[in-house]
C-alpha cells in the first residue's frame, strides 16, 4: 500500500520574539520545524506501512523546507518531493492543496494520504477537506483513531464538547489528523547523515502542468454587513368589554392567565375520573359527546 503525507514547514513558537524597537517579529531569530501534527501522521505511515508499501512525503515551500523533507527521509520515509515556484509568494490553503495535488497526480496516486489537522502557523484546518475536492475523494477530518480494514477504514472523529463519532469510508482516501497522536520516532545519526546531502526532487508549475491562471480562485467580497432584522412583537390590548377594573388587571398581568386548578380529595375512583373528565371538557380540552 502506498501512503502519502502532506508535511508543512512552520516556525517555532518558542523562537517567536518581537523586536523591542519596532514591535514587529524579529525574523532573525525564528527557526522553523516540521509541524506537530504533521509528525504524528508520518509516525502513523509509518507505522501502517506494509512491507512491500512505501511511504512518501510531500511539502510545498521554499528550500529550506528540503531540511524538513530530509529529516522524513531519515525516520524512514520512502520518498520525498518538494513543489515551489517563485512566483508563488505567500499561499493560501485553496492553492497549497491544489499544488499538492497536482504532485501526487505526477505519479501513481497512493491509497491514502495523511495530514494534520491544523498547523501552529495558520490553524484554519481546511487542508485535508480542499485536497479531497481536488482528488474527488472521500474525506475525515478531526480524526482521533483509525483502523484499515480491507479496503476501507474505521475512523473516530473529535465532535464539539468532547463527543465522539465513528464512521467507515472507502479508500483511496483523505485523513486529517489530530496533534499528539503518536510521537516521530528518533531518527539514527548514521540515517541523517545519509541524508543531509540527499537532494529533494522540486516540481515547479510547468513540472505540474499548472500555470498562475490556474491557481486563480476567486475570492469572496464582502460588501455590506446589515443588522439583524427585529422581530415584531405581539402587543397585549384587554378586553374593551370588561369592566375597568378587570381591564386594568389584565393590563398589570400582561394577558396572563393564572394557573387554576381543583383538588379531588373525595369521592371513589369512578367519581375522581368522571370530575376530571369534566374538567377538561370545561377547559376545552374534550369535546362534549352528542
Amino acid at each position: 500500500m502506498h501512503i502519502a503525507v502532506c508535511l508543512k514547514y512552520v516556525p517555532d513558537p518558542s523562537t517567536i520574539e518581537a523586536d523591542p524597537l519596532t514591535g514587529s517579529i524579529d525574523t532573525g531569530r525564528v527557526l522553523y520545524m516540521m509541524n506537530p501534527a504533521d509528525e504524528s501522521a508520518l509516525e502513523l505511515a509509518l507505522r501502517l506501512r506494509p512491507p512491500n508499501g512505501a511511504v512518501t512525503v510531500l511539502s510545498v515551500g521554499p528550500v529550506e523546507a528540503d531540511r524538513l523533507l530530509q529529516e522524513a527521509l531519515a525516520a524512514g520515509a520512502d520518498a520525498a518531493l518538494r513543489v515551489w515556484d517563485d512566483a508563488l509568494g505567500s499561499l493560501k490553503p485553496i492553492i497549497t492543496t491544489a499544488l499538492l495535488a497536482a504532485a501526487l497526480r505526477m505519479k501513481e496516486l497512493p491509497g491514502l494520504v495523511l495530514c494534520g489537522g491544523h498547523s501552529v502557523d495558520r490553524g484554519s484546518g481546511t487542508v485535508p477537506a480542499l485536497l479531497a475536492e481536488h482528488l474527488d475523494w472521500p474525506v475525515a477530518t478531526d480524526v482521533t483513531q483509525f483502523v484499515l480494514q480491507s479496503g476501507r477504514i474505521r475512523v473516530q472523529r473529535r465532535l464539539a464538547r468532547g463527543a465522539r463519532a465513528e464512521s467507515e469510508i472507502t479508500l483511496p482516501a483523505v485523513l486529517g489528523l489530530e496533534t499528539g497522536l503518536a510521537h516521530l520516532r528518533q531518527a539514527s545519526l548514521p540515517s541523517l547523515m545519509r541524508v543531509k546531502h540527499t537532494p529533494i526532487p522540486l516540481y515547479g508549475l510547468e513540472d505540474l502542468g499548472l500555470s498562475p491562471q490556474d491557481l486563480h480562485f476567486p475570492a469572496m467580497t464582502l460588501h455590506e454587513i446589515m443588522p439583524p432584522r427585529p422581530r415584531a412583537q405581539a402587543m397585549f390590548t384587554p378586553d374593551a368589554s370588561a369592566p375597568v377594573p378587570e381591564r386594568i388587571a389584565q393590563i398589570m398581568s400582561a394577558g396572563a392567565a393564572g394557573k387554576a386548578g381543583k383538588v379531588l380529595d373525595s369521592g371513589t375512583p369512578e367519581q375522581q375520573a368522571d370530575a376530571i373528565i369534566e374538567f377538561l371538557h370545561q377547559r376545552g380540552f374534550l369535546e362534549h359527546r352528542t
